[in-house]
């Protein structure tokens, strides 16, 4: 299954937050394109990365490349157990990182993550403050935390590579750059009218051969995608606070009332209004770093 990841278009990278009772919804064997730097405080689990397995006792810190299959790697052992994932795309590094020399030991880093980085006990107990430190820290803050990060991580870290060499992987090129500008294209603009026909020929598609390809790519039809991306992006407006149904719905794309309702119940098994009552009767749950 190929992952679409929401970065936010503020942003360059996304942050997310997992504790025991908020634990990451599972997405199975999956792929996606963005680099991905994971934080697992503690509890023991199974690294499933490619044709490699690996287990880890007390937590793990580790750094893979784009595009390579892997399955979710948290655990449930502890109550203080926390998962910190960090993804950015390509661009992250081809626009951002190049326009400073400095950090040229950072990109070698990046380039090294392609053979999956799995560091040591040490270094992900020096860079726990860091990690930490994510949650109280405004966009700017983030930023220069990660990039914190990745400067001791190239410096003085110690990791070994799950994976002896850099291999090509199998899967079609194209493919993926086509779903992943498929994604590009819904995540900005699943506000407004989601156009088939727009991204048909963006791609080089006739619509229906798009319908198809996305199918073949992600099991799923293409207007299901979208209304599930929506019914995410409602829930982030929701944990921004904001109760107003009408404009949530309208900022993340659905004109229609009940349309919105059913969707958003077919996704979250309730309702809107219900969805909100009981958010602010119970402890509101760990929201997103971003």
């Amino acid at each position: 299954m190929l992952e679409a990841i929401n970065v936010a278009t503020n942003t360059s990278f996304k942050i997310e937050a997992y504790n025991s009772s908020s634990n990451c919804e599972s997405t199975g064997w999956h792929i996606h394109p963005e680099f991905e730097l994971v934080y697992v405080k503690n509890g023991s689990g199974i690294l499933n990365i490619g044709s490699q397995k690996k287990n880890y006792d007390d937590g793990v810190l580790v750094f893979l490349g784009g595009n390579i299959p892997h399955a979710d790697f948290g655990n449930k052992d502890y109550e203080d157990g926390l998962e910190i994932v960090i993804q950015f795309k390509k661009e992250f590094l081809e626009e951002k990182l190049k326009v400073f020399p400095e950090l040229s030991k950072i990109k070698e880093l990046v380039e090294k993550s392609k053979q999956v980085l799995i560091f040591d006990h040490q270094t992900k107990e020096i860079l726990w403050p860091f990690f930490k430190r994510f949650e109280k820290l405004d966009n700017q803050g983030k930023l220069i935390n990660l990039l914190s990060v990745l400067d001791y991580l190239s410096e003085s870290a110690v990791y070994e590579k799950l994976f002896d060499a850099i291999s090509l992987s199998n899967y079609k090129k194209d493919e993926i750059r086509r779903l992943e500008e498929t994604f590009e294209y819904v995540n900005n603009n699943y506000h407004k009218n989601i156009s088939v026909t727009e991204i048909s020929q963006k791609l080089g598609f006739t619509p229906n051969s798009f319908c198809r390809f996305f199918k073949k790519m992600t099991n799923q039809k293409f207007i299901t995608f979208v209304n599930e991306f929506r019914i995410g992006k409602a829930l982030e407006f929701f944990s921004e606070n904001n109760t107003v149904i009408a404009d949530v719905m309208y900022r993340s794309g659905f004109n229609d009332p009940s349309y919105f309702t059913r969707q958003f119940k077919k996704y979250q098994g309730t309702t809107p209004s219900a969805y909100l009552k009981s958010r602010y009767s119970e402890s509101p749950l760990q929201d997103s770093l971003l």
